[in-house]
């Protein structure tokens, strides 16, 4: 019955990761894969299955059939998962929301929030109820919930791991809901078998055949899976024709029609379109032109909109290096685009590279004349890495001395508001910091260039005679646009914004990505006003600020974990602790996605690593607790120094990225960086497995309510991960980089070591000591 039991847990665990991934992929592609809606889905994800674990979690004690409501959980998140992906991808149609535009912020909380909450809510609540469970079966009282705790870390692991290396990429997300799907219907079945429920045979046969008609609906919906798949995305696109949808390891794809328009989509943000001749002359000839005589160019992403062809109108061009990060752009592309839009593609003097884009930049021996970011705006923290001053360093040094640089970010014709000139600037200063000389040209898209020695130009006569002189035949850089579109008065209104105030404009950095913060300033302006007040307000806050705010919260909890009360103790002084250690576990998860992306570049497949290295951390700690938490006999001294070695573990990440930064040749090591990484949140996860049944037994201690005990801590955990997620990924590392954002999650753990140092000094009897009768209390109930 045990082992039956542990493997349900661990099916759930696993459920639950594989779970996580599928409706974090769909919803990004909803958001369009803005990163504010990363932390948004995930915090929502973390909210609700603490709020499953630690509010539901506390009638687990009064139910009589735990076994029983365990496999109707089990059951109920088989059906809810699949149905959760494919009602999903009618949201945007149901709402009247265009294909391809934004969800504002608080839509995007709607629609997080209640889309993922029935999964969450009972994923969360299986938690207690099978640490209850345990307990009943086998007596352990604490150690049964590290057991579970044991058993899902290693099922989530696994559903991690198979996920990246077995699932993605080889099938569509319907075909893996329903897989896993079935899988918890068989470990239902297993239950049944094991006649752990105490239920009479009727009961028995009737739950049997609720089970099998189950697996046999699921198996149906498996054979169509494919068709089920196409269907619902085709609903996910409105009023587009949907030509063919592709999930890769680097996301989803997906190329539309409409009239005589072709569109390609990546997570829900659009690509290009064709034919777009207005955006395809503008991306490149305005670069090209800056520069007497290209010879190389180097393009990076949007060659297959006509870009390349754009380029290779120039005759004086001989190689264009085209650098495309997903080679299924390019496949689906020559299957699905006219042959006037690939042609190019198959020129002798085009060089295609599948890599990313500042990876190829590290790793080039030869000098360009021109090199065009082609790129969306730096939405993502991914993205703002082609936006940073040490990307342009990287990309000058592979620049010849005339060399042009050209890069381009969202504007406006006309009126420029406050939270878009601040977005602006902040490239511009970013420019400044690299290039001598730079120019912007104004429109609906401002078109950045930067040149070390060069002299670039900016007066539309010229560039019309450059044009003339190479012969190009163009439809919209040309004479009549030009000379209207480049005047001085329209390059000067923008350059005043550019340049006004510009003491005050940050700069971006690869370990402060600041320009996608105020990309996300500006896009929220446009939808809610509001935000973009708090948004700007957080950008005026200084970390000495935040360290007070913390001081201020712990000293205000003193009092409370020195009061002779256990349980306003433990609640003022272990709660507290949790919540950090949630805190710098994710923290630190996205602190390292983010500084991976930084030194290597993306490589989705290796991201998988550096996941699977925290879970398998996490079972490790997790299994190690577990076999000595019984015999421990001074739990709260272990708890203190773990909680100070979290602290001292941000510093040392610190230290390691510093490194790293300060070693190129060390950093650009592929095998450092794959060893590396993983090792590093291995530890963090760790540090975390070891964490939460050692503050979980501290916190049970003699209560003998330990279902809700267990959802409370493991819910509180919950919401620090939740809110490291959150303000880790839309504030800390854009406002204050990666070094202030490890200096406060350390100073965190520091303001739980004082309060649990203060606690121990009152409550001896958390240790293992003799209890004192004046410190004991009455159980608090539920």
């Amino acid at each position: 019955m045990k082992n039956t039991l542990l493997f349900a847990i661990l099916v759930v665990g696993f459920v639950a990761t594989a779970g996580q991934i599928l409706l974090i992929r769909e919803l990004i592609v909803i958001f369009c894969g803005h990163e504010l809606s990363t932390g948004i889905v995930l915090a929502s994800w973390l909210m609700w299955t603490a709020l499953g674990s630690m509010g539901l979690g506390r009638f687990v004690d009064r139910i009589r059939r735990k076994n029983l409501v365990f496999f109707f959980g089990q059951l109920f998140l088989s059906f809810a998962l699949p149905l959760s992906i494919l009602s999903l991808r009618y949201a945007k149609t149901l709402w009247g929301i265009p294909p391809g535009e934004i969800i504002g912020l608080l839509g995007m909380l709607t629609l997080s929030f209640s889309f993922l909450a029935p999964f969450c809510l009972v994923s969360g609540f299986l938690f207690p109820l099978a640490c209850a469970i345990l307990d009943e079966t086998m007596g352990m009282k604490a150690g049964s919930v590290a057991l579970s705790y044991l058993y899902e870390a290693f099922g989530a692991a696994l559903g991690g791991l198979l996920f990246t290396y077995l699932f993605l990429g080889r099938l569509n997300p319907v075909q893996i809901a329903l897989m896993v799907s079935l899988l918890l219907c068989l470990s239902g079945l297993f239950l049944i078998g094991k006649n752990t429920m105490k239920t009479s045979l009727s009961a028995r046969r009737f739950v049997t055949l609720l089970t099998l008609f189950a697996i046999g609906g699921e198996a149906y919906a498996l054979t169509r899976a494919n068709l089920l798949d196409r269907k619902t995305r085709g609903l996910q696109w409105g009023g587009f024709r949907l030509i063919e949808s592709k999930d890769t390891v680097y996301g989803n794809i997906a190329f539309l029609s409409r009239d005589e328009q072709v569109s390609l989509y990546e997570n829900g943000l659009w690509v290009f379109s064709y034919p777009d001749p207005l955006t395809s002359e503008e991306s490149v000839h305005y670069a090209l032109l800056q520069h007497p005589a290209p010879r190389r160019v180097l393009l990076i992403g949007g060659g297959v909109s006509s870009c390349l062809s754009q380029i290779l109108k120039h005759p004086s061009i001989q190689t264009v290096d085209y650098v495309e990060l997903d080679p299924a752009v390019i496949r689906l592309g020559r299957a699905y685009l006219p042959p006037g839009a690939v042609h190019s593609l198959g020129d002798q003097r085009v060089r295609i590279h599948y890599t990313d884009g500042r990876t190829f930049i590290k790793k080039a021996s030869g000098r360009y004349d021109v090199i065009i970011i082609n790129l969306p705006d730096p939405m993502t923290a991914q993205l703002n890495r082609f936006y940073t001053v040490e990307f342009l360093r990287e990309a000058a040094r592979v620049m010849t001395p005339e060399g042009v640089l050209s890069l381009s970010a969202t504007s406006s014709e006309n009126i420029i508001g406050p939270t878009l000139a601040q977005y602006l600037r902040s490239v511009y200063r970013t420019m400044k910091e690299v290039f001598p000389e730079i120019i912007v040209f104004p429109g609906a898209t401002a078109r950045f260039f930067g040149s070390s020695h060069g002299k670039m130009v900016s007066d539309p006569r010229l560039l019309v005679d450059r044009i003339r002189q190479r012969h190009l035949r163009l439809r919209f850089v040309r004479e009549y646009y030009i000379i209207f579109n480049l005047s001085k008065d329209r390059q000067e209104y923008l350059r005043s914004f550019l340049e006004g105030d510009l003491a005050a404009a940050p700069t971006s950095h690869d370990l402060k990505p600041v320009c996608y913060f105020y990309d996300a300033v500006h896009w929220s302006a446009q939808y809610e006003p509001f935000f973009k007040g708090v948004f700007l307000r957080l950008a005026r806050v200084r970390l000495w600020e935040i360290l007070c705010g913390l001081g201020l919260i712990t000293l205000a909890l003193s009092p409370f974990a020195a009061r002779p009360g256990e349980w306003s103790g433990k609640r003022a002084a272990i709660l507290p602790a949790v919540l950090a250690s949630g805190w710098t576990e994710m923290t630190l998860e996205v602190v390292l996605l983010l500084a991976f992306q930084v030194f290597y570049g993306f490589l989705y497949e290796k991201l998988g690593l550096i996941i699977a290295g925290f879970m398998i951390g996490l079972v490790t700690g997790s299994w190690t607790m577990t076999r000595t938490l019984l015999k421990m006999k001074n739990p709260l001294k272990n708890l203190i120094a773990l909680q100070l070695g979290l602290a001292c573990y941000g510093l040392v990440v610190l230290l390691v990225v510093l490194v790293l930064q300060g070693l190129p040749k060390l950093s650009g090591n592929f095998l450092v960086i794959e060893i590396l990484f993983p090792f590093l949140t291995g530890v963090a996860g760790f540090l975390g497995g070891l964490h939460f049944p050692l503050a979980n037994r501290i916190y049970l201690g003699e209560s003998t309510r330990l279902a809700a005990t267990a959802g409370l801590v493991n819910g509180i955990d919950l919401v620090g991960s939740s809110a490291g997620a959150l303000l880790a990924g839309v504030v800390l590392l854009p406002v204050f980089g990666i070094p202030q954002t490890l200096c406060f999650i350390s100073a965190l753990n520091l303001s739980a070591v004082f309060l649990l140092v203060l606690a121990k000094r009152t409550h001896p009897s958390w240790d293992g000591q003799p209890r004192d009768p004046i410190l004991s209390t009455a159980e608090p109930q539920a």
